[in-house]
């Protein structure tokens, strides 16, 4: 759905609205949930959203992941549940909306966007993922149930590294990494096929290589749309105060804000080297034609006097009637003789243009 439609979708409709802008990409929604403490871990399928209410003032450390946003009404009930700001519901619902952070009354919200690339369609894909950020628990929402968030999910299990030990706010810090790091992962493909579209130009680009460049050049926007906000959003995280985030992370989100600012330069340079693939391929394009203009020249240019020659010889002027009117005619080589001159007329001029470097 494009921007356009959606405008036109919530045209009207009062703030808060719970509104779903994306498509249908699950058949129903699933929320599982990780129930953590520094010694026990409990992992668990939620079919029924009330038994949701019971971490909401959880002494242990809860991560609520909501995977589908298309049915509004159950949504709608974790709102309930965990007092989140119609506001806040309405972001998450417009699954459009760039990266920005909100403290509300409660619960810290953040919306990030994960990005994959599709290494089949060459072709980036950008998922909105929301956070809502309590006391003792962490909330995601996403489209779908696929992200890059499989290695927390391990180490939670498998209680390895600091996330069983700290609080919310560094699981989320850690999500964000995770999400960061696969933005690294996207940077090098897309340098891969740069370098491939590189290769092309140097060989013989034709239409096909401008159509790369171009969808090279939208996906690089997209990702400038994506990382841009987000590293501004992560700057904020780690330079003010937040009630959800501790000190202690903090200094983590310094080094998330290191590796997406690298992401974001990164992108710059990838943004002008497009607009160098560009003028290379137009400076290829003007190339080929000049060469094609030089050979089709240079093919006109020996056949000129040719043509001269034989357009003399095919006049056919009776030798009888005058001695002046090509005598040629009744010659016994004649007509050989007349090759032989075109053939040094045309080698001659082969000559000129090698020893001019026309050739």
């Amino acid at each position: 759905m494009s921007e356009t439609n959606i405008i036109a979708k919530k045209r009207g409709m009062s703030p808060g609205s719970f509104i779903f802008t994306g498509e249908k990409k699950v058949s129903e929604i699933k929320v599982s949930v990780f129930d953590y403490n520094q010694s026990d871990c409990e992992e668990i399928q939620v079919r029924d959203l009330d038994d949701l209410s019971k971490y909401k003032e959880n002494k242990n450390v809860s991560w609520i992941n909501v995977s589908g946003l298309h049915e509004v009404d159950k949504l709608e009930k974790i709102s309930n549940i965990f007092n989140i700001h119609p506001l806040a519901m309405e972001d998450i619902l417009n699954v459009f909306h760039p990266p920005k952070m909100e403290e509300h009354d409660g619960f810290l919200f953040l919306i990030s966007q994960m990005i994959e690339y599709q290494e089949d369609k060459k072709e980036l894909k950008i998922e909105q993922v929301s956070f809502v950020l309590g006391k003792n628990y962490l909330i995601t929402f996403q489209e779908t149930e696929g992200d890059v968030f499989d290695l927390i999910r391990e180490r939670i299990r498998n209680d390895k590294g600091r996330v069983r030990k700290l609080g919310p706010d560094y699981l989320m810090y850690r999500l964000l990494d995770a999400m960061v790091d696969n933005y690294i992962v996207v940077l090098h493909n897309l340098d891969e096929e740069i370098e491939d579209i590189e290769d092309e130009l140097l060989g013989y680009p034709g239409q096909s290589t401008l159509e790369s460049i171009h969808n090279l050049r939208k996906g690089i926007i997209r990702l400038k749309r994506s990382v841009f906000p987000f590293r501004e959003v992560i700057y904020s995280m780690e330079k003010d105060v937040f009630p959800f985030i501790q000190k202690s992370t903090r200094i983590f989100l310094r080094d998330l804000y290191d590796h997406i600012k690298n992401c974001a330069d990164t992108i710059e340079n990838y943004r002008e080297a497009i607009n160098t693939l560009v003028e290379i391929y137009r400076s290829s394009s003007a190339f080929r034609l000049n060469e094609i203009l030089k050979v089709l020249t240079i093919i006109s240019t020996i056949f000129i006097p040719l043509t001269f020659i034989v357009g003399i010889y095919g006049m056919n002027f009776n030798p009888d009637k005058s001695p002046w009117n090509m005598p040629e005619l009744n010659w016994f080589f004649g007509y050989p003789t007349v090759l032989l001159i075109m053939i040094m007329v045309a080698g001659g001029l082969l000559f000129f243009f090698k020893k001019k470097k026309w050739l």
